[in-house]
């Protein structure tokens, strides 16, 4: 019987192989020979990797020689440098090689950049799309040499400013800079920033913004963003006490029609989530932190037909879903460092309200075993279970995964699980288990890992520190066909 080695396959079927990798196995595939490497740097895959040039501990001249001599179009450059050590020449020649390719541009000094050597870098990118300045934009002390202007990227959508400071300067304006952004993630935190906000606020569709001073905050939630289709807002609790910005509050959530996924890292009241619910309802992704919030706060929440993922944080009352009706879309429901006063009876309500939910994402949560029993017991539409940070389960929760018949992936970290946790679970069809920080488990344990996961085709064990690097290759020697992956993080 003839065999077909990859080989044989025609040239133009590579590409469209290599489009279904994971981006770590796309990079192992671009090793092993010199047409993979090809085919894995064209064009329709350069956009997935980023160029990380890093000058931090001096720049070697093999590595200056590679980066001349590099004949790949990438897409994505990083620039990671000290600001007291900028080599400048070599970064424009770097530019300047890949000039016309460059679409993203993320500059990443340690302390600082200087608006000079700013915009001679922004010079030579007249293609860039997205740039992200990582740093303060200072000018040089003393030097009262007037800049240049700048050039017009008429191109660039996304700009990310780690500090508003650039804006205070003559030489930098932004709004004419970049007068076609539609994405804007930066502070609010000064009058010129607000300007910029306000003079974009017609046109963006994607926003993070983060109040740090209570100047702005009201000033900011007068504009208009009728565009906005994502947005991460970021504001001190206290902000929300007085009821001049709950009804400001308000008010900016009822003229964003299109808002399709919105991050509220801040504890919100329940009239701000009635007029997210009631005035969003392309809404798709909802995160925010619940402590501010009581009985009956989440009852709106089934008004949002499009609603896939929903994320909490903080303390919550089991009856806070309390009176919400059915919501069909909603697939991915993230617990991260909550507290509730009923566990089990906030799973009973979510067992109707999401009858199709596939993901559970419990970090820091107060699940125990009997409420991991309701739950393995009850919503059978499970895909992927992820338990981290949970000290109240013990090994006996962990006995009915089995009910879980459509599970494929569990993710376990730094739970205390005993040695004999794998004796306790049923075998069961996961194909995708990950161990992170399960400190009390060791090698012995591993040959039971084939016999409970039969049909595992991955498996990662991560910083489990009596399970050795010996312990794993035993594992694999038990589980051919199964790729498994073990490193330790410190």
């Amino acid at each position: 019987m003839e065999t077909t080695e990859i080989s044989d396959l025609p040239e133009e079927l590579l590409p469209c192989i290599f489009e279904h990798l994971p981006l770590q196995d796309l990079k192992n595939a671009a090793l092993v020979c010199s047409s993979w490497a090809q085919a894995a740097a064209s064009g329709r895959f350069l956009s997935r990797i980023m160029l990380r040039v890093d000058f931090r501990d001096g720049v070697h001249q093999q590595y200056r020689q590679y980066l001349v001599k590099s004949t790949r179009a990438y897409r994505n450059v990083g620039f990671y440098y000290r600001s007291d050590q900028l080599d400048l020449d070599l970064l424009l020649t770097v530019l300047k090689k890949f000039e016309e390719s460059i679409l993203c541009l993320k500059i990443c000094p340690n302390y600082f950049i200087m608006v000079h050597d700013l915009r001679q870098m922004l010079v030579q990118v007249p293609n860039l799309e997205s740039l992200y300045i990582v740093s303060r934009i200072c000018t040089e002390l003393g030097n009262r040499e007037p800049v240049e202007p700048f050039p017009v990227l008429r191109k660039l959508k996304h700009l990310y400013l780690e500090n508003d400071a650039g804006l205070q300067l003559d030489e930098i304006d932004f709004r004419r800079m970049s007068p076609n952004i539609t994405s804007l993630d930066m502070d609010c935190d000064s009058e010129r920033a607000h300007s910029v906000y306000r003079h974009f606020s017609s046109q963006l569709r994607e926003l993070a913004v983060f109040f740090k001073r209570d100047d702005f905050f009201l000033p900011f939630c007068e504009l208009r963003f009728p565009q906005l289709e994502i947005l991460d807002f970021y504001c001190d609790d206290q902000q929300f006490d007085e009821p001049r910005a709950v009804l400001a509050v308000c008010k900016f959530f009822r003229q964003m029609p299109k808002l399709r996924r919105l991050t509220l890292r801040c504890n919100v009241c329940e009239e701000v989530m009635a007029a997210i619910t009631e005035n969003c309802p392309e809404m798709t992704t909802l995160y925010l932190k619940g402590d501010n919030l009581g009985p009956n706060a989440f009852r709106h929440l089934g008004q949002l037909k499009k609603l896939k993922g929903l994320k909490v944080e903080g303390w919550i009352r089991c009856n806070i879903l309390q009176g919400c009706g059915p919501i069909p879309s909603l697939q991915m429901l993230y617990l991260h460092s909550v507290l509730i006063d009923d566990t089990q009876g906030f799973f009973r309500l979510l067992k109707d309200i999401a009858p199709n939910l596939q993901i559970l994402e419990a970090i820091e949560s107060d699940i125990d075993d009997e409420c991991l029993k309701y739950i393995s017991c009850n919503i059978n539409s499970l895909r992927c279970l992820v338990l981290e940070f949970c000290p109240n389960l013990t090994e006996d929760a962990f006995s009915f995964l089995d009910r879980l018949t459509r599970l494929y992936e569990l993710k376990l970290g730094y739970l205390d699980v005993p040695q004999n946790l794998f004796e306790l679970i049923p075998a069961n069809t996961i194909r995708r288990f990950s161990l992170y920080r399960c400190d009390k488990l060791d090698d012995t344990i591993l040959p039971m890992v084939a016999e409970k996961f039969p049909n595992l085709a991955h498996m990662e064990i991560a910083s489990c520190h009596r399970i050795s690097l010996d312990g794993v290759e035993l594992l694999r020697q038990l589980m051919p066909d199964t790729e498994i992956e073990s490193f330790m993080l410190f």
